[in-house]
């Protein structure tokens, strides 16, 4: 009983995240900018399909993977090895980002770019950033010096950039934070900082999916 109700309740989020949209769309394409009757009305099916998925993929994701990132990072704090956690870490934000259903749609669609190269690209560059977060939150470094050292870095390499790489880079950055590896994450931070006793341990858990 308690299943059907939390995937009522992920299908109505998934309805609130998905029929504006959709509303918004299927109004630009009947009065605005015609398109097919079928087109439109495959548009509409899949949009449905999406709430469904949605709904269900959802509490799937908190019952997995949020259970199982709090349980591994609480393990890995236990073992009291630096070296350990950051390479579980970093092993950890590859493989989760690989898995990453937005991350694969963007590479399957950039041109002039190798679908396997992106991904391994994007999926090392979150496992890296991934370990500097559990870094962060074990030596208690403040989260805004590290936001600014990495955007001041990251407005360098924009500088130097060419502006065709510059454009997939920053949907590569946006399409990590997707279904599969935000729910992880934060699971792993909280499970990091479940055995600290300071104040800021809570607060601490937080900035993974930022970094």
């Amino acid at each position: 009983m308690q299943s059907k109700e939390i995937i009522r309740e992920k299908i109505k989020e998934a309805v609130a995240s998905v029929l504006p949209i959709t509303l918004i769309v299927a109004v630009l394409c009947l009065f605005l900018i015609p398109v097919s009757n079928g087109l439109l009305l495959s548009f509409l099916i899949g949009s449905l399909l999406l709430i469904v998925g949605m709904g269900l993929f959802t509490p799937g994701a908190d019952m997995s993977m949020t259970q199982i990132g709090t349980h591994i990072g609480t393990k890995m704090t236990q073992s009291r090895k630096l070296w350990f956690i950051l390479v579980l870490g970093f092993a950890l934000g590859v493989a989760v980002t690989l898995s990453e259903p937005d991350l694969q749609v963007l590479a399957t669609y950039v041109p002039g770019i190798d679908r396997n190269v992106l991904m391994l690209t994007v999926s090392v560059g979150v496992g890296l950033f991934l370990a500097v977060s559990l870094l962060r939150i074990l030596l208690r470094i403040p989260l805004r010096w590290l936001l600014l050292g990495c955007y001041a870095v990251i407005f360098i390499l924009a500088a130097l950039s060419d502006p065709d790489f510059l454009a997939v880079a920053f949907d590569s950055g946006g399409v990590t934070t997707g279904p599969m590896t935000v729910p992880f994450i934060m699971a792993l931070g909280v499970g990091v900082t479940s055995l600290r006793r300071d104040e800021k341990a809570k607060s601490d858990s937080f900035g993974l999916v930022e970094l």
